[in-house]
């Protein structure tokens, strides 16, 4: 069970930016929440802009590279929300996504040299100040399922959303928007082979929802497995560390868009970090990560039953 270790009296003193920055220390502080490097975090702050003195809204968000439990403010980058929501014109579809990535400097606020990742469109266009995406094991244990959208209808109702596999980017963000927009009950929202992202209008109640989201989830898992698996006795084999993984999730040209929930592509396999090599998780029927991966796999070592394979 994840702690709630929110200090009221330590935040009271702090900026909205600086309750950022306390928020992703104290949730990049436990590996269940995310692996290291993994997940970001933002925040739509009013700051005053340097050449016209005027307030204008400004996204804070992980920038590239560091991991949120050990940054300090200098992680984060600083873009203009108004050149972001800019961009939406300027998107040509999905064979044009590489130059968005490329758009999002111009959009950068008072110089920040941090350069802004792949992900920030997902946490510009949620119309929530606070956001956080973080691979939880539990959540992807769930995300990662063949029937991941029915598990995250089973669990959380209608207060967590889901979306099909998309590779992070610029179509993803306005599928995140749209998801908020037209379902404001909404908490957060699970996407599959992927992670969790949850979101609200003031620092601490975001911490929170992150924290009882993974909760929620890994409380399901116990109850489900009651000394089973939890998804029915799938079966685990060691491979050798360099086999290669199969596929990587449905392929992005022509996707139809979050509307259609046809099963994932791919094979289910993890490469695990520290050595493990890859694992398959059989019964559950995991998509594959496309360049995601289990923070800490599901246990490799297990020989399957008599007349299991693969």
């Amino acid at each position: 069970m994840l702690q709630n270790l929110w200090d009221d009296a330590r935040a009271a003193a702090m900026t909205e930016s600086e309750k950022l920055l306390y928020r992703s220390n104290l949730l990049g502080s436990d590996k269940r929440v995310t692996n290291y490097g993994g997940g970001n975090t933002s925040a739509k702050v009013m700051e005053k802009d340097p050449l016209t003195g005027q307030m204008v809204e400004v996204l804070w968000v992980k920038g590239s590279g560091g991991d949120i439990g050990s940054m300090k403010m200098d992680g984060f980058s600083t873009l203009y929300m108004d050149k972001l929501h800019a961009l939406k014109g300027m998107y040509r579809g999905l064979a044009h996504e590489d130059e968005m990535v490329g758009y999002l400097p111009h959009c950068t606020f008072n110089l920040n040299p941090r350069a802004a990742t792949i992900d920030t469109p997902l946490h510009a266009y949620v119309p929530r100040a606070h956001v956080d995406h973080v691979h939880s094991d539990a959540i992807i244990a769930i995300a990662a399922s063949v029937n991941s959208r029915e598990l995250t209808a089973e669990i959380f109702g209608d207060e967590i959303g889901w979306l099909p596999w998309k590779k992070p980017g610029f179509e993803l963000g306005l599928w995140l928007e749209k998801l908020a927009v037209e379902n404001p009950q909404m908490r957060g929202a699970v996407l599959e082979s992927h992670g969790l992202f949850t979101w609200a209008d003031d620092a601490k109640d975001c911490y929170l929802t992150t924290l009882e989201i993974i909760n929620k989830a890994a409380d399901w898992l116990e109850a489900r497995s009651a000394g089973k698996p939890a998804f029915g006795g799938a079966a685990r084999r060691r491979l050798p560390a360099d086999a290669a993984p199969r596929g990587g999730g449905a392929a992005d040209a022509g996707d139809p868009g979050p509307d259609l929930a046809g099963p994932p592509q791919g094979g289910p396999f993890r490469r695990q970090r520290g050595g493990a090599g890859i694992c398959r998780i059989a019964d559950a029927g995991a998509a594959g990560a496309a360049g995601h991966i289990l923070p800490r796999p599901l246990p490799a070592h297990q020989d399957p039953p008599a007349g299991g394979g693969f």
